[in-house]
């Protein structure tokens, strides 16, 4: 009898050892805050507006965008079905124009940026998340470098754009996003533009980034 018992005890106790542990929604625990340090490439393009609502602009000069750049640090965080950012930066962009191509005057602004953003994600894979952002951002000019005068660039600049792209989790407190985005913006290039038309600045960008969950 005495060896019979000592057989289930022994069988009871791998069994014990070897069963699955199952944790609960409680148990799991919900990381609703997260950190990124982020680095942004973009291009910017002109976007030109008649004076005369409905009209098409006489488009009489030559624009070249170049490239530019930020970076930054972003707060983020998890309100119900949203997700919602908060973005401080250093950002630049460069630019040419002229009468002709033989005749432009190369613009570059250094603005320091603040940015809200709202945002929507989907789950593609356990590791995988595809990230939708809608910021709105304000840009307070810090210096410009021009060939030729600085007057007349603009001191503020507000926007508004699109960006998408994935989120790959690393492991449980790091992941890693790259974005691709839109930005359009509500003032010109210049505060007392020269032109018969109306300048406003489009953006390309590229962002990436780590984030480290809290």
């Amino acid at each position: 009898m005495a060896k019979y018992t000592l057989i289930l005890a022994g069988l009871f106790a791998c069994t014990s050892l070897n069963a699955q542990v199952f944790y609960t929604d409680s148990d799991v625990r919900n990381r609703n805050f997260s950190v990124a340090p982020f680095v942004q490439a973009n291009t910017v393009f002109r976007r030109t507006v008649a004076e005369v609502v409905g009209e098409q602009p006489d488009v009489t000069d030559v624009f070249r965008g170049s490239l530019g750049t930020a970076y930054g640090l972003s707060i983020n965080g998890t309100l119900k079905n949203f997700r919602l950012g908060l973005d401080a930066a250093q950002s630049n962009f460069a630019y040419r124009q002229g009468a002709d191509l033989d005749n432009m005057v190369r613009t570059q602004s250094n603005y320091l940026m603040l940015r809200g953003r709202l945002g929507f994600k989907t789950e593609i894979s356990d590791e995988t998340t595809l990230e939708v952002w809608v910021p709105i951002a304000y840009r307070r000019l810090q210096s410009v470098q021009r060939d030729g005068s600085v007057d007349g660039v603009a001191t503020i600049l507000t926007s508004a754009g699109i960006e998408l792209g994935p989120s790959i989790k690393l492991n449980e407190n790091w992941s890693w996003f790259g974005l691709i985005g839109l930005d359009n913006a509500f003032a010109e290039f210049e505060v007392n533009p020269v032109n018969a038309y109306r300048e406003y600045p489009l953006w390309l960008t590229m962002s990436t980034g780590i984030r480290f969950a809290l």
